[in-house]
């Protein structure tokens, strides 16, 4: 979903990010220029946000002339993107870092697909779950209660104690289904702001669930802001900084803040990361061997696509769980409130045999 920068104009969704820097990317490659690359994205675009906002990048581009001034001038992409692009001119290697900005925001447009699948699709099925035990509750055990009281009257008296649990089981069911269905509900409409995603991350971090895919999340994010800024050539102590400005997740703040200090004491970049356990003891290890071999960028690299891809496994271990845990709540609150309906039945047979 596209939002509105301070500049007033509209700001890119992830994908759109993703996709508008690996266009420029492949044009700069070229050797096209990079007024005219922003203008030809332009031109080929569709009547959308993605043509508004390259138009008014353009723009910005002709008065000022430097691609991270006009970035940061327009506000049409996070401000994450616009300090990579501006290390990425420092040190000549523009096209790389948009190379790494588009695999960057391509996978967080994924994840937040993902996440969006994994409140929109259990909101549907609490929402049907809701209907079914309404009807229930509220139509279908109260006839079967006239209808046993019709017909065997006081013989079926000691029976109805099983009619009333069954109702007190679809009332409570229904009570759980739809503050679920509430919860899931305030989650989707936070979604869909900024600030409203800041908070669901940070519940996320305290909910059992899914605090280990949070700070999963969270390294993978910090390792790919690093790798980028030292392949842009800024140095490692700016690069440290930067880095960890962008990670908001508590306890890998924490660490980082930890190794920082450590750094300032006279540590290594990847010997602090390692004292501070902020990876597994074999990925640290497999830094330190490559900081020797004067290859830590290259490894910092390829642990932020493995800690990226272990956080989408757990986050689509968690999504696939979601749908099994709500069928089998499903079962048990229909099973047993219409088990309630059947046992009376069962009772006034044996009273009058």
């Amino acid at each position: 979903m596209a939002t509105t920068s301070k500049s007033g104009q509209t700001r890119l969704n992830s994908l759109e990010v993703s996709a508008f820097c690996e266009s420029l990317a492949m044009m700069l490659s070229a050797g096209i220029p990079v007024e005219e690359a922003v203008g030809l994205l332009g031109e080929d675009a569709a009547e959308n946000d993605f043509k508004d906002a390259a138009g008014a990048l353009h723009d910005a581009l002709l008065d000022c002339g430097v691609l991270s001034q006009a970035v940061s001038q327009c506000g049409i992409l996070p401000e994450y993107a616009a300090s990579m692009i501006a290390a990425g001119e420092s040190a000549g290697r523009t096209e790389g870092v948009l190379r790494s900005l588009a695999h960057h925001y391509g996978a967080q447009a994924r994840l937040e697909q993902k996440l969006k699948s994994a409140l929109v699709y259990p909101l549907g099925l609490l929402g049907l779950m809701a209907v079914i035990l309404a009807v229930l509750v509220a139509t279908v055990l109260p006839v079967f209660g006239r209808v046993y009281q019709s017909l065997a009257g006081d013989l079926a008296t000691s029976s109805y104690g099983y009619l009333r649990f069954g109702q007190a089981v679809g009332w409570v069911g229904l009570g759980l289904t739809l503050a679920a269905a509430a919860c899931l509900l305030v989650c989707l409409v936070q979604s869909r702001t900024p600030a409203g995603r800041r908070r669901l991350e940070t519940l996320s971090e305290r909910l059992p669930l899914t605090r280990k895919a949070s700070a999963s999340l969270a390294v993978a994010r910090f390792t790919g802001a690093l790798s980028v800024f030292l392949a842009s050539g800024v140095n490692v102590d700016s690069a440290m900084e930067a880095a960890c400005n962008m990670v908001t997740h508590r306890d890998t703040a924490r660490k980082l803040e930890a190794a920082r200090a450590r750094m300032e004491a006279g540590d290594g970049l990847c010997t602090a990361i390692y004292e501070e356990k902020l990876f597994e003891p074999l990925y640290g290890r497999m830094l330190l061997s490559s900081a020797r071999a004067g290859s830590a960028e290259a490894t910092l690299e390829q642990l932020a696509q493995i800690f990226s891809e272990d956080s989408n496994r757990q986050m689509d271990r968690l999504i696939d769980s979601i749908e099994p845990l709500l069928a089998g709540f499903l079962t048990v609150a229909v099973g047993l409130t219409l088990l309630s309906s059947m046992l009376p039945l069962i009772g006034i047979l044996g009273s009058i045999g």
